[in-house]
């Protein structure tokens, strides 16, 4: 059952009895849309609850009556209630007005039959492409290796808090499974010898390629907080086809779900990152387009998918920023990357003479893959070939494309930025993501700045205690 929402005067029979009479009932607000109200007749006679929605996408309104309120009687969960019972009873008749709202709007279709959570990831997977998010790829895997096979024929009815806590526990205490199966060779039937007149030693037939062993369960603290970040994340994607079900399907059971409790210190802080002279030493290993690929990741801290898919209108030479639309960024909005002198004078460099809708990073060499506006663009996973041959050139540890964002973080945290100001260039909304994941990196950047800032307490020089001097007797 959801929490209920605290209203003293609303919540107290006492404070209701004190209200004065209005046509109006006194609203609260229990989600967009939403609302429970307490209606104080004329009369001394008990009050009423009230509810009313409102579908944003549409304007529909509706509004019903709950029940009496115990003003003068103890509430019996039916006809009479209290607060808490007005929100439950409501929050069921927004789910119930919700969903035949959806069916409506979906041209009248329902479902038929006991909704199982396997229908309720289908309906979450069909809203999810209606919507255009991103990473179905990676959900829909997810979905198909952990919640499915063992929760897919469950009726949502029948589920129970103790069971997604051990489906959750399965998950965490299982290998990590695959993103793709691996491929074993099978041994080919050896080709029949030759005629003698062509005078062939025949090859020996080639053996077997031995199979891959199971991965093995998590064994190492590392390994195990790992497994608890994904049966939390699964768990994540359960939780929001199960909301949606319930508010989309009128679905008037209790939300178990609700009351699963997530894996505790499972996020683990990025620590990599390289110093200005690595940086250098990367640039110097890295050659052509790939060079200037790079570059532009140190100057700006955008991602891999950004900078390969943006043209060459990006850049604003009268702003000295580089623009990245909503539709390439990770959640959905755009936003205007400041530029150093440095940062400035190289992307003057690469788009000096370039149209404005060409693409502004290209592969220098021929690629047999799908091209973009008749260039070689670069596409998912063009990057790490070149970045493990950079890395070794440079005598570096092998590292991703995606850690050249957290470098760049850190080194505008090093040199003393704001982290408001970095959380803007990385486009987060907040400083959260910024100081849990780069602030640490730059200990030294946050002693200095902390000496520098704290006042001085002139406390030196006050000691009035001499020491003590031992004699040698």
């Amino acid at each position: 059952m959801a929490r209920a929402k605290k209203d003293p005067t609303l919540e107290y029979r006492s404070n209701r009895l004190r209200l004065e009479y209005r046509e109006e009932p006194r609203w609260t607000a229990l989600a967009e849309g939403e609302h429970v109200g307490y209606y104080r007749p004329q009369s001394k006679a008990a009050g009423s609850w009230r509810a009313k929605w409102r579908d944003k996408a549409t304007g529909n309104r509706k509004a019903t009556v709950l029940g009496i309120s115990d003003d003068f009687e103890d509430a019996d969960g039916i006809r009479i209630l209290d607060w808490a019972q007005a929100q439950a009873k409501a929050r069921d008749w927004f789910a119930e007005t919700a969903g035949e709202a959806r069916r409506i709007a979906d041209g009248g279709s329902t479902h038929e039959g006991p909704l199982t959570v396997g229908h309720a990831l289908d309906y979450y997977k069909a809203d999810c492409e209606r919507r255009g998010l991103k990473g179905l790829r990676e959900q829909n895997y997810q979905v198909e290796a952990h919640i499915r096979p063992e929760l897919g024929s469950v009726e949502v009815g029948s589920l129970t808090a103790r069971q997604i806590e051990r489906w959750m526990q399965q998950v965490a205490t299982s290998p990590k499974r695959r993103t793709a199966p691996i491929r074993v060779t099978s041994p080919k039937a050896p080709k029949p010898a030759p005629k003698p007149r062509n005078f062939k030693v025949p090859r020996p037939p080639k053996e077997p390629t031995p199979p891959v062993p199971p991965p093995l369960p998590p064994s190492t603290p590392e390994a195990k907080r790992a497994r608890k970040d994904t049966a939390n994340r699964v768990f994540a994607i359960l939780n929001a086809a199960l909301n949606l079900a319930r508010s989309s399907m009128a679905f008037r059971g209790e939300p178990v779900w609700q009351q699963v409790k997530l894996y505790k210190n499972t996020k683990s802080a990025r620590m990599r990152f390289l110093s200005i002279q690595d940086q250098v030493r990367l640039v110097r290993a890295c050659s052509g387009d790939f060079q200037r690929l790079v570059k532009a990741a140190l100057h700006t801290g955008a991602r891999y998918g950004e900078l390969s898919r943006i043209d060459a209108s990006a850049f604003n030479r009268e702003a000295n920023t580089l623009f990245i639309p909503g539709h390439l960024t990770k959640n959905g909005k755009s936003r205007h990357i400041f530029l150093t002198v440095e940062g400035t004078a190289f992307f003057e460099a690469i788009t000096a003479g370039r149209q404005a809708s060409e693409p502004l990073f290209q592969r220098d060499r021929e690629v047999k893959r799908s091209t973009r506006d008749g260039g070689q663009a670069w596409l998912s996973g063009d990057q790490r070939p070149y970045m493990e041959s950079a890395c070794e050139s440079a005598s570096l540890a092998r590292l991703t494309f995606h850690e050249l964002r957290h470098t760049a973080a850190s080194t505008w945290i090093a040199a003393g930025m704001d982290l408001i100001l970095v959380a803007r260039q990385l486009g987060h909304g907040d400083t959260r993501m910024v100081e849990k994941h780069y602030g640490h990196l730059c200990p030294d950047a946050a002693a200095a700045r902390f000496r520098s800032i704290a006042p001085k307490l002139g406390l030196e020089g006050t000691n009035q205690v001499a020491q003590l001097q031992i004699r040698n007797s």
